[in-house]
């Protein structure tokens, strides 16, 4: 039978940065010991963690290692996890990068130098909660991250996206996403393990990308986070059309989106945007006739007509050579670009139909 080796010592406490500082500029803390990882952060990567710290939003917990050195009779405290946090806290205050407009309008394009006491103090004297190995071999150190890594869910695309990209496009679609977190649990169109892994976001993402360039392939959608990390001048303007469409659909349905059809993402997709359409162009559909201004009662009764008339055309078997298209299309792969066009094309010319009247 194998036995059974306990580790010396184990702590759980909470340290502040300036604690951190203070071991460093006496050289008791080692940033960089042959288990981590070299610093690789992007300065929009290291500003988004500086927003955190001054909005006080807890951060992952920072494992060291302590060591005792006797020949010196001091202390030395090895980052086994967290060197990257560490690294760019201390760069922010020896004014090493700036904080970006884009995740903190008060304190964006800042030094540490240039902020005001108050937020200085915030970024002092924030705590980190810490686990210290005392006397912990290299051996173990490899065994304890291999167990945690074993309790870890493998992030899906949207979380990777979420974890390599910090500028404008996340911040507009994390931003709206999470605003209306209730929204999507209340009406069913997601669990809340769902919004756990993000889908709502990938959802959002999709919308925005449909509204800037038409509806597009999830494949590409990489490509606008790239293209609109640094600078997104239509982001107000498009979160506002949101908002817009999202009031709309609470005024059409209710409380009864939950029970129709139109909860599930795939056609919820479509008749976002064919409401969307209502007032604002879609780049690759034949687009209905726009309205001016607020929707009048008789005119919101006729979408919710339309809207149930598609349901049962749904459901319905004596079917219209274009009727069958947009059947078969909601069992095709929900996130491929024809698909999705033949979903909201039928939407947009059923509603616009139904205005016309």
């Amino acid at each position: 039978m194998r036995k059974v080796v306990k580790m010396k010592g184990f702590d759980s406490t909470t340290y502040t940065v300036n604690d951190f500082l203070e071991w460093y500029e006496r050289k008791q803390l080692v940033l960089s010991p042959k288990f981590q990882r070299r610093s690789v952060w992007k300065d929009v990567a290291k500003s988004f963690l500086i927003d955190s710290i001054l909005r006080d939003k807890p951060l992952p917990k920072i494992f060291i290692r302590q060591i005792t050195d006797i020949k010196n009779r001091t202390t030395i405290r090895e980052v086994v996890d967290g060197q990257q946090r560490l690294r760019t806290i201390m760069d922010f205050i020896n004014d090493g990068f700036k904080v970006k407009k884009v995740h903190n309008k008060e304190y964006g394009e800042k030094y540490f130098s240039q902020l005001d006491e108050e937020a200085q103090s915030a970024i002092l004297t924030y705590k980190f909660s810490v686990d210290t190995l005392i006397g912990v071999e290299d051996s173990d150190i490899m065994d304890i991250f291999a167990r945690l890594n074993t309790y870890t869910t493998p992030l899906n695309k949207q979380e990777l996206l979420n974890a390599e990209f910090y500028g404008y496009f996340k911040q507009l679609v994390y931003g709206v996403s999470y605003k209306y977190n209730k929204f999507w649990i209340d009406n069913k169109i997601f669990t809340e393990y769902q919004t756990m892994r993000m889908n709502e976001v990938e959802l959002t993402a999709d919308l925005f990308i449909a509204f800037i360039d038409g509806i597009q392939n999830r494949k590409i959608v990489k490509n606008y986070y790239k293209k609109y990390d640094d600078n997104f001048d239509e982001r107000e303007m498009l979160e506002e059309r949101f908002d817009e469409v999202v009031s709309l659909i609470t005024r059409i349905f209710g409380d009864n989106l939950k029970k129709s059809k139109y909860k599930k993402p795939a056609l919820f997709f479509a008749m976002f945007l064919a409401l969307y359409n209502i007032k604002y162009d879609i780049k690759n559909i034949d687009n209905m006739q726009h309205i001016e201004g607020p929707l009048s009662d008789k005119e919101i009764s006729k979408i919710k007509t339309c809207l149930d008339r598609i349901e049962e055309i749904i459901n319905s078997e004596d079917l219209s050579k274009e009727q069958l298209e947009f059947v078969t299309s909601i069992s095709r792969a929900t996130s491929d670009a024809e698909s999705r066009k033949i979903r909201t094309k039928f939407i947009v010319n059923e509603i616009g139909k139904a205005l016309s009247e």
